[in-house]
């Protein structure tokens, strides 16, 4: 049966602010049915975050039963501890209706015995997405051995859009007849492709291993193997998984990606480019192939000319995924050479 999903916003959704969000709509929008978010309720998400369409906001589960929602996501975007107690009503009428719950946030859900009851009586499961379900997998040192040509899509700063590069240059890729495919390593991707894991919620040391072993099982089968980076190496909270993830993937090349709200980051992410370079020669040296840039807020004389200051300090060809891959770049990713 096909997902009818309704998104539960944990925090108003904004342009530049609603990054899990976004990369929902953009890629799973035919299984979205509704979003809640009670600050924007009564628009669509294309007014809202210039994606989606016209797929409703409302202020309440309660609005979206008309439209047969057979799953529930929560926590997808939200660093929350604990379950907020105001949500509990929500959830109740959702298990009782036969909805399963998509669970993104930290606590697990199953075992909240009135949930755990309700589930088991109206056979509405309860799926805690951070729970990797799997044995520890140590990392081996054996992807260099693989013969796919690993990408590493990685961000500089908080608005990276590591997924929508990621998903343009496998479609550009195709478009060529050149075999690519991808190891989601997010709450969005796995949402949207499933067979990875959510890194953030790894034991730090475990999540080399995991990424090489999911390498593995498409290595051969591909010419090219892309890898959804997460967090950035300045990120307080994700520093651990950026690091840990691109040691696992040991890359032959290097896709960046940003994102600006004003033009007054420019020097702070070049720096942040010249940083990642130096931590490069540490792990393993890789080209970089271009820089997947997005600045919303920005009109788009300002974003061209902002892009243009990029490409000319950081020598590299520098667009917007969100208007597809340029062919330069997409010859680039081909001319990377196994390490």
């Amino acid at each position: 049966m096909k997902r009818r999903i309704v998104i539960h916003a944990d925090k108003p959704l904004k342009l530049a602010g609603s990054k899990t969000e976004e990369d929902l709509l953009r890629y799973l929008s035919d299984e979205i049915i509704g979003v809640i978010d009670p600050k924007n309720a009564g628009k669509t998400t294309g007014e809202v975050l210039n994606c989606g369409g016209d797929i409703p906001i409302t202020a309440s589960f309660d609005e979206l039963i008309e439209h047969k929602p057979n799953y529930l996501l929560l926590g997808a975007s939200s660093f929350r501890g604990e379950f907020p107690m105001e949500w509990y009503p929500m959830v109740i009428k959702a298990l009782q209706m036969r909805v399963h719950i998509l669970n993104g946030l930290h606590q697990p859900l199953n075992k909240v015995v009135e949930f755990e009851l309700l589930s088991q009586k109206y056979k509405a499961k309860i799926y805690d997405l951070r729970n990797p379900g799997e044995k520890p997998l140590k990392f081996k040192g054996r992807v260099d051995t693989q013969q796919s040509k690993r990408i590493f899509f990685a961000s500089m700063n908080a608005g990276g859009s590591e997924l929508p590069a990621m998903m343009e240059s496998l479609k550009a890729l195709h478009r060529q007849g050149v075999s690519a495919d991808w190891v989601p390593t997010g709450m969005a991707s796995n949402l949207i492709k499933g067979k990875g894991f959510i890194a953030e919620s790894l034991v730090s040391d475990l999540i080399s291993g995991y990424l090489e072993s999911k390498i593995a099982e498409l290595d051969q089968k591909f010419q090219y193997v892309f890898i959804e980076g997460q967090g950035y190496m300045r990120d307080p909270l994700r520093a651990g998984a950026f690091i840990n993830l691109l040691h696992g993937a040991r890359p032959d090349g290097i896709m960046l990606t940003a994102g600006l709200k004003n033009s007054k980051g420019k020097d702070d992410l070049v720096a942040g480019v010249r940083d990642f370079q130096h931590l490069l020669r540490h792990v393993k040296k890789a080209p970089f192939v271009g820089m997947a840039f997005t600045a919303p807020l920005l009109k788009e004389s300002e974003r061209n000319e902002l892009r243009q200051a990029l490409q000319d300090e950081l020598v590299l060809p520098v667009f917007d995924p969100n208007e597809g891959i340029p062919d330069k770049v997409v010859e680039r990713i081909k001319n990377i050479q196994k390490g």
